[in-house]
């Protein structure tokens, strides 16, 4: 079953240039342009994936057809024996396989050597049909547990033996879980950036930088100063953030 609540993707080819290659410009993509969790496991041939595979483990599976031991028309009619809900997306230098593939209902079909533009075109179409979980944040507060949308975080600070999470609503949960916790759960999440000693900020909920660009300012009004020794990393990671960001709100 499907672990988590980002996109889980396989890249199978047994050409190892072809395969990192698209395992890196899937990467790539996602970090560009849609800020959720990806996860993109490279297999080396159709065997390997089977070996581990199980019914909805994949959101996308990019299938090379044409392998060595186990081709991929064959690897994708026993996937298809147990998951029908996987995006099929063949790979390969020859059209000749288009009507073999047709009946295992692939997502897209895609001539190798794969386009920056072209695979931008299948995951952004991928991701419009893929129903994925809104990502929470499970945390305990007294005798009960909550899960908070990431969305709805603004900061993350630490309070004496708890853990205060500041929503972008105004309320504040007091949550009895360690800094370290939370900040484990959080931080496969590009959103999220440790700026301080005990405080995470969701970079989406930033307003502006202070004139000397010691602290952020939220879209709350509340004011987090960034720590000094590594400053210079944290304003970089938070400045190519906002960058994606842009781009990605001017594609939309």
């Amino acid at each position: 079953m499907l672990q988590g609540t980002g996109y889980n993707i396989a890249v199978v080819d047994d050409k190892l240039t072809d395969g990192v290659s698209l395992q890196r410009g899937i990467q790539g993509w996602f970090d560009e342009n849609f800020p959720a969790r990806r996860n993109v496991t490279r297999f080396p041939d159709g065997a390997s994936l089977l070996r581990v595979f199980e019914p909805e483990m994949f959101h996308i599976i990019f299938m090379d057809i044409i392998m060595d031991s186990m081709s991929g028309i064959d690897t994708a009619r026993t996937l298809r024996d147990s998951d029908r809900k996987a995006l099929l997306v063949f790979t390969t230098t020859s059209d000749e396989f288009v009507f073999e593939a047709f009946p295992l209902h692939p997502f897209d079909y895609v001539m190798k050597p794969c386009t920056p533009e072209k695979l931008g075109h299948v995951l952004s179409e991928a991701v419009k049909v893929i129903d994925v979980p809104e990502e929470c944040l499970t945390v305990r507060v007294s005798r009960s547990v909550y899960k908070i949308p990431l969305r709805k975080i603004s900061a993350v600070l630490s309070n004496n033996h708890f853990v205060e999470i500041v929503m972008s609503d105004g309320n504040c949960l007091l949550c009895s879980m360690t800094f370290c916790e939370v900040e484990a759960e959080l931080m496969g999440d590009r959103r999220f950036l440790t700026c301080n000693r005990g405080l995470i900020i969701n970079m989406d909920r930033v307003s502006s930088l202070s004139r000397d660009k010691s602290s952020v300012i939220m879209s709350d009004g509340k004011q987090y100063a960034l720590k000094v020794r590594g400053r210079a990393e944290v304003l970089r990671v938070f400045t190519q953030y906002q960058i994606s960001r842009i781009r990605r709100e001017a594609r939309a």
